[in-house]
């Protein structure tokens, strides 16, 4: 394992800053052998900013939002769209990737449609031919942050495939990946809302973490996260908190918490929570202490 110090890379990509601290590798690599290694988790990241971007034309996304017609998709996207389906029903609609347009029509995009409406059912996938198609006009996927817990799972399998066996990841620091511990051993510890006193902080060893929070990003006062039951602005939980082993996954059930605090008590097997939840924090029974958040 290497002794000398970590090797780190930041970039911008999915609207916000990723950063990559690659700590201990299992083989020898020198300088320049880590570097690549970081350049080369940037170029997958970069490479699912492409294909996941609203904001990109050329997008795979954006073809799909065109509507009409099925568009052939990377399998993994197509598995990936497909689990969207399976979180949207384990959490009753309280997480929707379909809620693009309305996020445009509440003023959270460049543009308003004229029409905007969602429903997971508006989804059509073609698993045999790897397609999907929008099947209703004024429906638009928008993958949101479920897109960074996807990036972030694919980057921490292409660092254990190449023997990486120490490192930090994440997203906008809203969501993070842990490989292994720190170099002494110690967990990788991340405070979740630093701008609140009290504030659980959450210690990951080969774990994943996603904070949301309706006020991330607020128009005339409004929070970005909505209700997809409603179509208005989530309200009660300011920060939601869900660790384990799956980015994706917590992306998926931080986001339904915010909207639907009860979900909390419903997390999958191996995940735990920490909410705050008008001024005070709930967790989940598998969390230890507000220092340990590995499920027993």
């Amino acid at each position: 394992m290497q002794t000398d110090g970590p090797t780190m890379r930041a970039f911008e990509a999915m609207g916000t800053r990723f950063e990559c601290v690659l700590a201990g590798i299992a083989c020898a690599h020198d300088p320049a052998g880590r570097a690549a290694i970081a350049e080369e988790i940037e170029r997958l990241v970069l490479d699912w900013h492409h294909a996941l971007s609203i904001f990109d034309p050329s997008s795979t996304v954006s073809r799909i939002n065109a509507g009409g017609q099925a568009i052939r998709v990377h399998r993994d996207l197509l598995e990936l769209l497909d689990r969207c389906v399976a979180y949207s029903t384990a959490t009753d609609g309280a997480f929707d990737i379909t809620l693009g347009s309305v996020m445009a029509a509440r003023g959270f995009r460049n543009s308003r449609p004229t029409t905007a409406s969602s429903g997971a059912d508006a989804l059509d996938l073609d698993r045999a031919n790897s397609t999907a198609r929008l099947n209703r006009t004024g429906v638009a996927l928008d993958l949101g942050a479920i897109a960074k817990g996807f990036v972030l799972d694919r980057c921490a399998d292409e660092l254990r495939d190449l023997g990486v066996s120490s490192a930090l990841l994440h997203g906008g620091t809203s969501s993070v990946t842990a490989i292994g511990t720190t170099p002494d051993g110690s967990p990788w510890r991340i405070r979740i809302a630093e701008d609140h006193t009290g504030a659980p902080t959450v210690e990951l060893i080969d774990n994943s973490l996603s904070v949301s929070s309706p006020s991330g990003r607020t128009v005339e006062g409004q929070g970005h996260i909505l209700d997809p039951r409603s179509g208005r602005s989530a309200a009660g939980v300011e920060h939601a908190c869900v660790i384990g082993p799956s980015a994706e996954v917590c992306e998926a059930w931080s986001t339904a918490i915010v909207v639907d605090p009860t979900l909390l008590d419903r997390l999958p097997s191996g995940y735990a929570a920490h909410a705050l939840i008008d001024g005070a924090w709930r967790s989940t029974n598998n969390v230890f202490s507000v220092y340990d958040c590995s499920p027993a």
